[in-house]
């Protein structure tokens, strides 16, 4: 059971302890305390008992422009402890919090609601209606024009949903015709234009403004046009090159505002996908004697070859193509389901049928390191024919940089941004861009026209 000691009773057993020297003896003298409570009692020393308790302040409210003092108090460095001596507050703390509403709200958060009414200004709901005219003409007149301001904010709301670019309260002068030209029906025009804060004759001006056909409007549907027909991969340097050609003349720079107010979309590059043939030394590799000069002054000196993958959903398809360093243009290629030496084969056989060379004995084939082009059949076609052999060196793309730029772009403008489910659908899709990419497709290189374009030129 718990039991409280006096001070008094407290001292005798504290003076037993001292005579004794033995805290048992001690409590079978005086039969109390217990050994807890006289080992406490003897490490702590004898106080008087507790204080009463001291009545607590009453809570106080302050003055707003006294907050607002102590906050600038407070901003000119002051600490909360001197800024409550010196204003003589019930607690420092509440410095902290006026700051934070100051921070927040101004001066409008340091008052209360009354203070707001008063130095403010605000009228209550008598006042209010103390205020309005008595005259019933007026009320109309105020009514009219309050039903004018609902109607033209409503209609500012809606147009600032309907286009991002609209900044609300700040509104251009077509932007506020197009408000005013929405109401007039059912509103008088002087009181919309007088709210919208729109001259009579900038509202005419800005209609017939937006009555004049668009002198662009048949450059903007064709470029349309020529975006579909490229499959989105022009830029605007290719779209103006088309253009050009049909005998449209235009400015560049006018070519890339429209396609950026007509927001087309132009494939841009993505992460390559790594493919590796190489499998070992498995047969002597022919020396680099390209060493990365791409250039060839006519069609069939130089040809690269290498072999990229593009994946599906349901497989992978891949593309053996030879690409002809004079102009770039795809002289032979074979898709197939799997890297196989016949895919490797056939685009090389294609491209020797498709375009003989004048002498044979000056063809070069480049290519990677993989193990189709150290094949005996590969080596066998290639003695046949008189192609002198070259390779890069190993794990050196660069060495065969031209061909991967082409599979590169390939893959930007056609396989990219797009999810492809069936691999049908795709090696379709390949071997039809590889069209396009010889016979349509436009190089700023060759003058700002396609490949077959540049081939009949140079042979009539």
């Amino acid at each position: 059971m718990n039991r409280s000691y006096s001070l008094e009773e407290r001292k005798k057993a504290v003076a037993e302890y001292r005579r004794t020297k033995s805290v048992v003896e001690t409590i079978r003298n005086l039969g109390y305390p217990g050994r807890w409570t006289m080992y406490k009692w003897l490490r702590e020393p004898l106080k008087p008992g507790p204080k009463p308790r001291k009545q607590a302040k009453k809570l106080r409210s302050y003055p707003w422009k006294l907050k607002l003092e102590a906050v600038q108090m407070y901003k000119e460095g002051l600490r909360p402890q001197e800024i409550a001596d010196k204003l003589d507050l019930y607690t420092k703390m509440s410095v902290y919090s006026w700051a934070q509403a100051y921070r927040e709200l101004g001066e409008w958060g340091l008052m209360s609601n009354e203070e707001r009414r008063t130095e403010r200004k605000i009228p209550t709901k008598k006042s209010l209606k103390a205020s309005l005219p008595d005259d019933p003409k007026e009320l109309k007149k105020l009514a009219a024009q309050l039903m004018v301001e609902k109607a033209v904010m409503a209609e500012e709301l809606m147009l600032i949903k309907k286009d991002d670019s609209v900044t609300p309260g700040a509104l251009n002068n077509l932007q506020k015709t197009l408000v005013v030209d929405a109401l007039r029906n059912h509103l008088p025009l002087p009181m919309l234009l007088e709210t919208a804060g729109l001259s009579t004759s900038t509202f005419y001006y800005q209609l017939a403004a937006q009555a004049r056909l668009d002198p662009l409007q048949d450059v903007r549907l064709r470029i349309a046009e020529i975006a579909e027909e490229s499959h989105f991969t022009y830029g605007y340097r290719r779209t103006w090159w088309v253009l050009r050609h049909e005998g449209i003349t235009i400015s560049e720079k006018v070519v890339r505002r429209l396609m950026q107010e007509m927001a087309i979309p132009v494939r841009s590059p993505r992460r390559k996908m790594r493919y590796s043939s190489y499998a070992g030394e498995i047969t002597p590799a022919p020396p680099n004697i390209v060493k990365r000069n791409f250039h060839a002054d006519e069609p069939s000196m130089l040809w690269l070859t290498d072999i990229t993958e593009f994946v599906a959903s349901n497989g992978k398809v891949y593309l053996s193509a030879i690409v002809d360093c004079f102009d770039g243009k795809i002289v032979g290629w074979k898709t197939g389901r799997h890297p196989t030496m016949e895919i490797a084969e056939k685009s090389l056989i294609e491209a020797l049928e498709s375009h003989q060379p004048t002498a044979l004995n000056k063809l070069v084939v480049r290519s990677d390191r993989g193990t189709h082009y150290r094949a005996n059949s590969w080596i066998t076609i290639t003695r046949t024919a008189g192609i002198i052999r070259s390779m890069s060196e190993k794990g050196c793309s660069p060495d065969n940089s031209a061909c991967e730029g082409f599979f590169g772009r390939m893959k930007n403008e056609m396989y990219y941004h797009k999810i492809w489910h069936r691999v049908d659908e795709l090696e379709e899709s390949v071997n039809s861009y590889i069209e396009f990419y010889n016979k349509v497709r436009i190089k700023d290189s060759l003058g700002g026209i396609s490949i077959h374009a540049h081939r009949n030129l140079i042979a009539s």
